[in-house]
């Protein structure tokens, strides 16, 4: 197949929005952590902005055929930061268990070295099915996660003399589901996260598995 002739900016438009990405990290980590409802939508905002140029860029890149050193180290490495400091952040803010976020954390270190060390060998690995699912889940967990966490704070700065949890009540049974919702849904989305990364971390290793035999 003849491969597409592009324009040298639109070559490089894949790397620029990936150093876009890293940009907008910059400005939403501060915004995640301010106690401040405008800077809660900012960082719900930048986020979903972020998610978008991580899926514009990979679609450009197959779309045209674009592949260059700078992107095959930094695209995914953007991405890697993007949702690490989200998720320390979530531990901080007592949003999310601690050890979920290890597992997370521990599974994109796992995936690294083996990528590393197929590299040396020659070989590529790319995403696997559980991989993919992987990032659908965990950028899914941290938008819904950021977007309750606007919501509460919008209800609370609206009616000041009570809290999130009292305004819902007032809906009777529905209200009562709703604060179950809030409460519970970013909790069990992240275990969701962990588990699929969990997975995805022990298909990659046990496929790849003769390596590390090789090494030992």
């Amino acid at each position: 197949m003849e491969k597409k002739k592009i324009s040298e900016s639109l070559r490089k438009l894949p790397n620029r929005i990936t150093i876009f990405r890293m940009m907008i990290i910059v400005v939403f980590i501060p915004s995640i952590l301010a106690a401040n409802i405008v800077f809660n939508y900012v960082a719900l905002f930048l986020f979903i902005v972020a998610a978008i140029s991580d899926w514009l860029d990979g679609f450009l890149a197959r779309k045209y055929n674009i592949v260059s050193d700078f992107g095959k180290v930094m695209d995914p490495l953007a991405d890697k930061i993007l949702v690490i400091s989200t998720l320390l952040c979530f531990v901080q803010m007592n949003l999310v268990p601690a050890w979920m976020v290890v597992i997370i954390i521990s599974r994109e270190f796992l995936i690294n070295g083996i990528r590393i060390m197929a590299a040396q060998g020659g070989k590529i690995i790319m995403a696997s099915n559980w991989g993919k699912a992987k990032t659908v889940i965990e950028m899914t967990a941290i938008t819904t996660v950021l977007f309750l966490k606007v919501v509460q704070d919008t209800i609370e700065y609206f009616n000041e003399r009570q809290t999130w949890e009292e305004i819902l009540m007032r809906l009777g049974n529905a209200g009562d589901i709703l604060v179950q919702v809030v409460y519970y849904a970013p909790y069990w989305l992240m275990f969701l996260a962990a588990t699929v990364s969990l997975i995805s971390g022990l298909d990659y290793f046990f496929k790849n598995k003769r390596m590390f035999d090789d090494g030992i």
